[in-house]
C-alpha cells in the first residue's frame, strides 16, 4: 500500500516540477536548488503556473448547456460524452482527471510550503508569514472545489458522515490516502482561510495573490455552499468593504478587446481559470432568461454569447475570446454582490435584495436599463437565483449551484438531457452529483474508494 501511495506522490511531483521554471531536488546543483531560502518559497507563490489551472467538467455536467445535435455530440471526447450524461464512470482505464491531478497538485505544491517557508532562510518574519498565508487561501480554495466535485453534497444533518475527498496537510509520501468525511473538509477550508487572514494585506499585489479579501470571498462562498447563510453574507460584507469594483458592459459595446485581462480585472478577487473550454450550445432555457428584446436588452447575451461559432447550432458562450486567458472560475465582485443577495433573499429583505441586484444590473445592461422590481418576497430568491445563472454563464459554476440548491424544495428539479436520441436523467440528491475518480488514481490508492454511484 505504501507503495502506492508513493507512486502517487511521485506522479504529483513530477507535475509540480516539470511544470515550473525551476527544479527542486535533494542536492543543490547549477539551476537546481531545494527549498531552502524565503525567495524560494516566494518563487513558488509567485508561479502562476502552480496555482491558475482548476477543472473543466462543471461546463460539461451544469444544465448551461443542452445541445440535441447528433453531430454535435459526436465530436465530444469520451470523457465528455460520459460526463454529460453524468454516468457511473468518466474515465477509461489510462484515463486521467485534469481537475483531480489539478487541484491535488496545487495541494502539493501548498503543503511544500506551509512545511517550510517558516524555517527558510534569509526572510523576514513578514514575508514568510505572507508566503504562508496565500499557500492556506490556495489550498483551502483547492478543497472547496474537490470537495464540490467528489464529495457528497454537504448537508448540516449529516456532513460528519459524508464521503469527501483525502485530506492531505503535509508534503509526505507516505500519509493517510482514505477519504474525510465532508465535514472534516470544511473544517479544514476554515481553519486555513481563518489562519490566513491575519498575515496577509488587504489586497493581494494583484489578482493572482491571495489578499484578506480573497480570504473573505472564499468564506462567503464556503459557508454558502455549507447553507450557513447568516456567515456568508457576513464574509461577503467583509470582502466588499474592501474591494466593490464592477466593469460597466456598456463600455466594451463594439470594442470587446479592450476588456481588462484577468490579473488587473477590477471585479477579479482571485484569478483561476478552467482547464480548457467545453463550448458547446447553451441551453436555451438559459437563453430565455436574458432580456433580449428590449433596445436596452441584457449585455451579457449580446457581448458574451454568439450563434455560428465553430459549427455550433444555437448559440455559444464566447466571453473567453476577448482576452485569450480562459474560462474564469475563480473568486469576484459579482459572486459576492450574488452570495449577499441571496442571504437577503431568504430573510424575505426586498429593499436590501433589489438594491444589491440592481446595482449589479446598472452594469449588466445599457443606461436606462430595465430596473428590477419585485413586490412579493417570495419572487426574491428565485430572482438571485436566475441572476446568478446570467451572471456565470459558460463558467460552469451552475454546477455547484445546483449541487447546493437540490436541499432546496423549490429548485430540487430532475434534469433531462438528450444524448444521441436517448433520454438521462440527473434526479435531485442523486449521487451522480458526485464525480467518479478515475481509475487510473484508484489502481494505484485502492483506500480511496470509488465515490458513491
Amino acid at each position: 500500500m505504501e507503495k502506492l501511495k508513493y507512486k502517487l506522490w511521485i506522479c504529483l511531483f513530477i507535475a509540480l516540477t516539470t511544470s515550473s521554471c525551476r527544479k527542486y531536488v535533494e542536492v543543490d546543483q547549477y539551476d537546481q536548488r531545494t527549498l531552502k531560502y524565503t525567495d524560494d518559497y516566494q518563487f513558488v507563490i509567485n508561479n502562476r503556473s502552480n496555482f491558475e489551472s482548476t477543472y473543466i467538467l462543471p461546463q460539461v455536467t451544469s444544465d448551461d448547456i443542452a445541445t440535441l445535435d447528433v453531430s454535435q455530440q459526436a465530436s465530444w471526447n469520451s470523457e465528455y460524452k460520459a460526463a454529460y450524461i453524468w454516468s457511473s464512470n468518466y474515465y477509461g482505464d489510462a484515463q486521467t482527471d485534469i481537475g483531480w491531478t489539478n487541484l491535488y497538485k496545487q495541494i502539493y505544491v501548498c503543503n511544500e510550503v506551509t512545511t517550510g517557508v517558516m524555517s527558510s532562510l534569509n526572510g523576514t518574519e513578514v514575508q514568510k508569514k505572507r508566503i504562508y498565508g496565500e499557500a492556506l487561501v490556495h489550498r483551502a480554495f483547492a478543497y472547496l472545489a474537490l470537495v464540490n466535485q467528489y464529495g457528497e453534497i454537504y448537508n448540516p444533518s449529516n456532513a460528519n458522515s459524508q464521503v469527501g475527498v483525502p485530506l492531505l496537510l503535509k508534503p509526505n509520501l507516505f500519509q493517510k490516502l482514505d477519504r474525510a468525511s465532508v465535514k472534516e473538509i470544511y473544517d479544514q477550508i476554515i481553519k486555513d482561510t481563518e489562519e490566513a487572514i491575519p498575515s496577509l494585506p488587504n489586497l493581494g499585489s494583484h489578482n493572482g495573490h491571495p489578499g484578506k479579501v480573497s480570504a473573505y470571498a472564499l468564506l462567503s462562498r464556503c459557508y454558502l455552499f455549507m447553507r450557513n447563510f447568516k456567515l456568508s453574507g457576513e464574509y461577503a460584507d467583509k470582502a466588499l468593504e474592501l474591494k466593490n469594483s464592477l466593469n460597466n458592459l456598456e463600455t466594451f459595446i463594439g470594442n470587446t478587446s479592450s476588456f481588462p485581462r484577468k490579473l488587473d480585472d477590477p471585479e477579479i478577487i482571485l484569478s483561476k481559470t478552467a482547464a480548457g473550454q467545453f463550448q458547446t450550445q447553451l441551453n436555451p432555457k438559459l437563453i430565455d432568461l436574458f432580456d433580449r428584446t428590449s433596445k436596452n436588452g441584457d449585455l451579457r447575451y449580446e457581448l458574451f454569447t454568439a450563434t455560428s461559432v465553430n459549427g455550433i447550432p444555437g448559440s455559444a458562450y464566447i466571453r473567453p475570446r476577448f482576452t485569450f486567458e480562459g474560462v474564469y472560475t475563480g473568486l469576484g465582485v459579482p459572486e459576492l454582490m450574488l452570495n449577499r443577495a441571496e442571504v437577503y433573499a431568504r430573510e424575505g429583505n426586498l429593499a436590501k435584495t433589489l438594491e444589491l441586484l440592481n446595482k449589479l444590473r446598472e452594469n449588466r445592461f445599457r443606461s436606462g436599463y430595465p430596473t428590477l422590481s419585485i413586490t412579493n418576497p417570495a419572487d426574491l430568491l428565485p430572482a438571485v437565483i436566475n441572476e446568478r445563472r446570467r451572471e456565470f454563464m459558460g463558467t460552469g459554476f451552475r454546477w455547484f449551484d445546483q449541487r447546493r440548491l437540490s436541499l432546496d424544495a423549490d429548485f430540487a428539479k430532475p434534469v433531462i438531457r438528450t444524448f444521441d436520441g436517448v433520454d438521462y436523467t440527473l434526479a435531485p440528491g442523486s449521487n451522480l452529483y458526485i464525480y467518479p475518480v478515475a481509475q487510473a488514481v484508484l489502481e494505484l490508492n485502492p483506500e480511496i474508494k470509488q465515490s458513491p454511484r
